[in-house]
């Protein structure tokens, strides 16, 4: 089992890495060196439909009105241009 100090140097590793997840930690506990980093848990695979609806309510919402939105996102910078032929 871990000694006081060394429990106390992991919880100070976790608190450095909780505030700045994205660099790693490095600790020296009992004569090793240990690297803490975080890693990215993946997304849990939902259906397309249900994270669509999660997004929020599109109900009512007339195909032209979609099309619209889509065209201000392509106006503000994004990479596509809507399909036409809808």
């Amino acid at each position: 089992m871990a000694q006081p100090a060394a429990k106390s140097a992991f919880e100070d590793a976790l608190a450095a890495l909780r505030r700045d997840p994205m660099h790693p930690v490095r600790v020296h506990v009992e004569d090793m060196d240990v690297e803490m980093r975080a890693v990215r848990t993946p997304a849990p695979e939902i259906p397309l439909g249900d994270y669509l609806a999660s997004l929020g309510p599109w109900e009512g919402e007339s195909t032209e009105e979609l099309l619209e939105l889509l065209r201000e996102g392509r106006r503000m910078g994004g990479s596509k241009e809507p399909p036409k032929d809808l």
